[in-house]
């Protein structure tokens, strides 16, 4: 499924694990500080009344050390290089989270952990550091189970349960590192080799589709204790499915009381970043409201990787024109409420719940924009191609919307198509965008001396002393002077040529993916987001026609923020809620508008063509 140079060593990988072992106790001081500050607070907010003020009494990671292999190598361009290891974990720990006066307390004895770790690095680059940045995310949800040593001390019913949401706020907590969620390290602040890289981001490998068809022998949700004779085995349910790729959800119709329904919505189509990402379809029972309640929920759920989904495809006959095909899976049915099902139901019988999935796959075409322009608009449901905007630098932002108090900013990403309802991989957001460190100036001086020479100098000592002191030569402190001078007069200029004092630059450097089912007629919104998701700006639109008339199929350009109005809610506006009308001041966003008006964001627009493949990969 991708076209890539891959070398895989499954030797001896010793020396991979003495390194760790070496390593080990700092990874593990850096877990514990996650830990205290950012888990915590997830589970203050998680986890039951008791557990408010809950916090880690003690946390140790034991004697274990991970071990890592096989290891492939995969270098998909010549400044583009992926290491995908399995990663394995299990050691006894000694973690106790307690509730302070409350007298609640939850221990971890036992850790077992597994995942495919992705790390690339990018871009490959001619001088020091050589890798501009490295990029770390699981390929799928990792496998992590959690051993308790048991709740002392319970004083409220319902704290059973306790175990089960820590394991779920903890894997929420590792979702933030899995595909297509990611974490970057940046090791140059070159902004050249990082436009070029978009390096906060992976790119996807295709499109993958998928439409559930039909189900076989479901729990019935909805079935009546008394009467006799035929309807006393008669169980239905109103059931509809909730499919998820990476962080992306799709919901199919609801079909009425049946456990055998044939779904007839159009197929679903979702962005893959790596072959070993994961397919999660939940068959739940709409209870139809409140008074027809019965409270199953779940009647079944597949779990699934791309790679194992499109290998169960059957083969098309040769000569065949290239189309999805259809699977049957069995569901895991072990987290249904099985005590609330009939005696005789399927599911208690031991019969098989079934589900029928249309899948199929769509991948780069390697075919120009210019010559695959002539052929768009042939289909109607499926995308023709996919909108990869790049995120680089803006200028303009107020200082004071960076205050530790303020919600992150972030780009809001859309696409219009002749006003159709948006579609499932028709926007993304953006991560925060970060404060520019120091400019390099490509001097040879390390970079990491700049604040040294930046302090010692606003102390009054001179370029030879300051030359002494950090142990280089004279000439190059007067050469890093002058070109922060330089810098420093750019910057002053065009505050004044704004009109606006008090402006930061922000980098993003991260690509954001689009699926686009008619490039000829649709537009990239962007809009930049504050705080409770208020609106600060409109960057755009960019017409997809003007991306694909380049001939490249790539569109460089720097977009100036307008006015906006209102705030997002899952993709559209409504502004004027109640809370905003009873609560102004609590919802009044603490930075203007009219601040945020010399905005200029530099972002790069690219069109990727999308192809059928007759055979799995």
């Amino acid at each position: 499924m991708e076209d890539e140079e891959a070398e895989s060593e499954t030797s001896n990988l010793v020396w991979v694990n003495s390194l760790l072992r070496a390593l080990w106790p700092n990874a593990t001081a850096a877990l514990v500080t996650f830990a205290y500050n950012d888990l915590t607070p997830r589970l203050q907010q998680g986890l039951p009344l008791p557990f408010k003020s809950a916090h880690f009494a003690r946390f140790s990671l034991g004697d274990g050390v991970p071990s890592f292999g096989p290891i492939d190598v995969i270098r998909r361009s010549g400044s583009h290089i992926c290491i995908e290891l399995e990663m394995c974990y299990s050691s006894a720990v000694d973690i106790l989270l307690a509730a302070g006066s409350h007298g609640v307390s939850l221990g971890v004895k036992q850790i077992r952990f597994h995942g495919r770790l992705c790390i690339e690095m990018k871009p490959i680059i001619d001088t020091w550091p050589i890798v501009g940045s490295f990029l770390f995310a699981f390929a799928g949800q990792p496998q992590l189970e959690l051993e308790f040593s048991g709740i002392a001390d319970v004083p409220l019913p319902g704290l059973p349960g306790l175990a089960k949401k820590v394991q779920g706020i903890v894997d929420g907590s590792l979702a933030h590192v899995v595909l297509p969620n990611c974490k970057s390290v940046r090791l140059t602040s070159d902004e050249r080799f990082l436009s070029l890289a978009a390096c906060s981001s992976k790119e996807p490998i295709g499109v993958l589709e998928l439409q559930v068809a039909r189900g076989i022998n479901l729990a019935g949700a909805n079935w009546r204790a008394a009467g006799m004779g035929p309807n006393v085995r008669s169980f239905t349910s109103n059931p509809y499915c909730i499919v998820q790729v990476g962080n992306v959800k799709a919901r199919t119709s609801s079909v009425r009381a049946t456990t055998n329904p044939d779904w007839n919505d159009d197929p679903f189509f979702f962005l893959v970043y790596h072959n070993d990402q994961e397919v999660l379809i939940d068959v739940m029972d709409d209870d139809g409201g409140f008074l027809q309640r019965n409270f199953v929920g779940l009647l079944g759920r597949l779990r699934i990787t791309v790679r194992e989904l499109l290998s169960r495809r059957s083969r098309p006959r040769r000569n065949a024109t290239a189309c999805p095909s259809s699977c049957r899976f069995a569901l895991d049915t072990s987290q249904v409420k099985r005590g609330l099902l009939h005696v005789d139901d399927p599911v208690n019988t031991g019969v098989p719940s079934e589900l029928d999935v249309i899948v199929g796959w769509l991948e780069m075409s390697p075919m120009s924009p210019k010559v695959n322009i002539e052929r768009i608009g042939a289909s109607e449901r499926r995308p023709e191609g996919i909108i990869l905007l790049e995120l680089h630098h803006g200028t303009g932002f107020p200082e004071e919307s960076l205050t530790e108090a303020s919600t992150r900013l972030v780009w809001a990403c859309s696409l219009s198509e002749d006003g159709e309802r948006e579609r499932v991989g028709s926007s993304c957001r953006s991560s925060a965008g970060r404060r520019s460190e120091e400019p390099n100036f490509h001097l040879p001086i390390p970079q990491c001396l700049y604040s040294a020479i930046d302090q010692l100098t606003a102390r009054g000592v001179e370029p030879g002393e300051v030359a002494d002191i950090v142990q280089i030569d004279r000439v190059q402190v007067e050469q890093y002077l002058s070109a922060k001078s330089r810098f420093l007069q750019d910057v002053s200029a065009r505050q004044l040529e704004t009109g606006e004092d008090q402006c930061v630059e922000l980098a993003w450097h991260e690509t954001l993916a689009l699926l686009v089912h008619r490039p000829k007629t649709a537009h990239v919104h962007l809009r930049l987001v504050g705080e409770m998701d208020y609106v600060l700006g409109d960057a755009g639109p960019i017409r997809v026609e003007d991306v694909l008339t380049t001939g490249s199929g790539h569109l460089r350009t720097v977009c100036k923020l307008s006015a906006a109005s209102g705030s997002l809610a899952s993709g559209r506006e409504h502004a004027g809620k109640l809370s905003a009308w009873m609560f102004p001041t609590c919802t009044a966003p603490t930075t203007s508008r009219s601040r945020f008006k010399s905005v200029r964001m530099e972002v790069s627009v690219r069109y990727q063509a999308l192809t059928w493949r007759a055979e799995s990969g």
